[in-house]
């Protein structure tokens, strides 16, 4: 293609077609020397926007937890000249384009496979949520900015490990302490290095930033309301055998409710009976034997108590009488059971568990025994409609069948008993103990 320029009167006249390919030429030449002040100071609000991806609360955090590592991308080590332990280094390392943020470097490491991904292998990539946080902060002008809600509107009221503290973690820690490098050797997954940290005082005062601790996260401290959810939670729990957990994979949260522990005990054996909730009746088609079962068939709606229709038909609200659970003769739940479902469905409806210490040496009759029968048995053995004729409605009910085998037939699965507790796993080998050393110790009322 050819292009004249000409002149006329002593002006320079460009062919329009010429014009518009320079200009569109200009341009583009130009799409990606938007200017981003890497020494801006971060700007503040007193309100988090739920549509804005805050640097200081969000990206940051990602990055320092995932990438900025040793040997990776921190000051020290600065791989391929990128270093993404603050706000400045991540600007002055070019890796951000605010004409085309799909583009950025910083985007494209974290959606490639292969040897070009980051985090590289073995670390986990991040997922498709991460990306799109990393990719929404520079299409909003990649700001150095941050949110910092009102003590308000911190909630510590019902802090648990699992709603509180894991979010904390997972934004914040598990990038260095986790498997299969974990940083000082410390895995925030692992419930022994958990619990040594917390015994030893150390996770409070890294996260505190306190003299004589080694400062977490580096680079940066989290917020008021996160560092105030650990401590109380930490001040809270107490780890089974102690040095460092004792070996328990999974101690007992006592703000948090678990499902196996607590929920599928109370709903098996008061609603998933012969002629209800079971497998076989399924009622109304809602079967309360399992945890998919009744979260799918019982319209559980996690975070959402009043939502959800297990909760409904054991509070009554505006359910009819007949709909109430469990339904007459059979005793409703008291204020107790009712606050455990409620709890465990604003905590997310998990399907969780935990080894609580079970201990079966120092067994009673009070504090072992008849907590357990309240969890698993009483709820069909009691009233009128006692399943099998079987009562264990007080201490004078048990020590019958404790005597005569049956307890013990029944709990361990032997075939020549009925297996209790119905339509569920046996208990575990600790209370199978438990009341066997209370048999064996002659049924004592302590």
């Amino acid at each position: 293609m050819h292009f004249t320029l000409y002149q006329n009167n002593n002006r320079l006249f460009i062919p329009v077609g010429l014009f518009l390919l320079l200009t569109a030429i200009w341009f583009s030449g130009c799409k990606h020397d938007v200017y981003i002040d890497p020494d801006k100071p971060p700007t503040t609000s007193n309100q988090c926007n739920a549509d804005t991806v805050y640097f200081q609360n969000t990206i940051l955090p990602l990055l320092v937890s995932n990438c900025a590592t040793s040997g990776c991308h921190d000051k020290g080590t600065h791989k391929e000249g990128v270093t993404l332990t603050d706000y400045a280094s991540i600007i002055n390392s070019n890796i951000i384009s605010l004409s085309d943020p799909t583009s950025s470097k910083l985007y494209k490491v974290l959606r490639e496979g292969g040897d070009d991904r980051m985090p590289p292998s073995p670390a986990a990539p991040f997922n498709a949520e991460q990306q799109s946080l990393v990719l929404k902060w520079i299409e909003q002008g990649a700001l150095n900015n941050q949110c910092i809600e009102g003590a308000d509107s911190c909630d510590t009221t019902n802090v648990t490990f699992n709603k509180s503290v894991v979010p904390v973690f997972e934004a914040n820690c598990y990038g260095c302490h986790s498997q299969p490098n974990p940083a000082y050797n410390i895995d925030l997954k692992n419930q022994d290095d958990l619990a040594r940290i917390v015994e030893d005082g150390s996770l409070v005062g890294s996260v505190k930033h306190l003299a004589g601790y080694s400062p977490m996260p580096k680079g940066y401290n989290i917020s008021d309301c996160d560092i105030a959810k650990i401590v109380i939670w930490a001040n809270d729990t107490t780890f089974s055998g102690g040095g460092g957990g004792g070996g328990n994979p999974d101690p007992c949260d006592p703000d948090t409710v678990y499902f196996q522990n607590s929920v599928l005990p109370l709903l098996v054996s008061n609603c998933a009976t012969a002629g209800c909730h079971n497998q076989t009746s399924h009622k109304e088609g809602v079967i309360l034997t399992d945890y998919a079962s009744i979260i799918n068939t019982a319209k559980v709606k996690p975070g959402n108590p009043s939502g959800s229709k297990l909760y409904k038909v054991l509070f009554g609200g505006d359910m009819r009488d007949d709909d109430i659970m469990p339904p007459p003769p059979a005793s409703p739940f008291n204020s107790d059971q009712k606050k455990i479902i409620y709890d465990w469905i604003l905590q997310g409806a998990l399907n969780n568990s935990c080894d609580g210490g079970c201990d079966s040496t120092n067994v009673t009759f009070s504090g072992t025994i008849w907590p357990l029968m309240q969890t698993w048995c009483t709820g069909c053995h009691t009233g009128t409609n006692a399943g099998g004729g079987v009562h264990i409605e007080n201490y004078d009910n048990l020590v019958v069948i404790a005597n005569n085998g049956r307890l013990m037939g029944s709990v361990t699965h032997d075939p020549n008993y009925v297996a209790m507790p119905k339509n569920a796993d046996k208990l575990s080998d600790c209370q199978i103990a438990s009341i066997r050393k209370w048999i064996d110790d002659g049924t004592p009322n302590n």
